[in-house]
């Protein structure tokens, strides 16, 4: 008899469970508060109480900081004997649409291979170097008292404190676009054009 009644009862809920019921008593919206209106609220209680601009002060010093003292370089090693190496880096590419001048006169045709070095080439050796290592420091110096339109790039160390020091500028591979590019592994490295590839040396000290 119980079984039977259960059985009932749990027939009658899934029934009731199938059917709109309505509406029934009061009802109310959803209290929580527009997520902007509370970041508006607390923008305004910061820029009241001075903590906006200390937040705004710490944040600008941080980008500054990391313009000025960026971090190194990842994978970069310094050069030891016997794992000094030079190659070559070429970059011709092959042009994939014939292009003209402005009258319609073809300059370089679609399949011919070109390289950027022939319009616009390397002319001062770029020495890219680790400037928390002071031998490094010296020999970049030292090389370009002998060649003054040296570029100085540096993987590591305080670009600023060297362009100070030297009167004159030194930069630094942000993002670590150039080492990659060139595949540099090694510093001090030099890269100079030798025709129209890039003739790279990984020196050791």
């Amino acid at each position: 008899m119980h079984r039977i009644l259960a059985v009932s009862l749990l027939s009658f809920a899934a029934g009731v469970g199938a059917e709109s019921l309505g509406v029934y008593g009061n009802t109310w919206e959803i209290g929580e508060r527009d997520f902007l209106e509370v970041i508006h609220e607390r923008t305004v209680e910061f820029e009241k109480s001075g903590k906006l601009k200390e937040l705004q002060r710490q944040a600008e010093n941080r980008v500054r900081d990391s313009l000025l003292n960026p971090a190194p370089i990842e994978g970069i090693k310094t050069a030891a004997h016997g794992t000094e190496r030079t190659y070559f880096y070429d970059p011709s590419f092959v042009v994939e649409k014939t292009i003209t001048d402005h009258q319609g006169n073809i300059v370089v045709p679609a399949g011919r291979k070109v390289s950027p070095l022939h319009f616009i080439p390397l002319s001062k050796p770029l020495l890219f170097i680790d400037a928390r290592d002071k031998r490094q420091v010296d020999y970049a110096h030292h090389f370009i008292t002998k060649e003054p339109r040296t570029k100085v790039i540096l993987v590591a160390g305080s670009w600023v404190e060297l362009t100070k020091t030297w009167s004159t500028q030194v930069y630094y591979d942000q993002a670590a676009r150039i080492v990659h590019k060139f595949g540099i592994e090694q510093v001090p490295a030099i890269v100079r054009q030798q025709g129209e590839v890039l003739k790279i040396d990984e020196i050791a000290l």
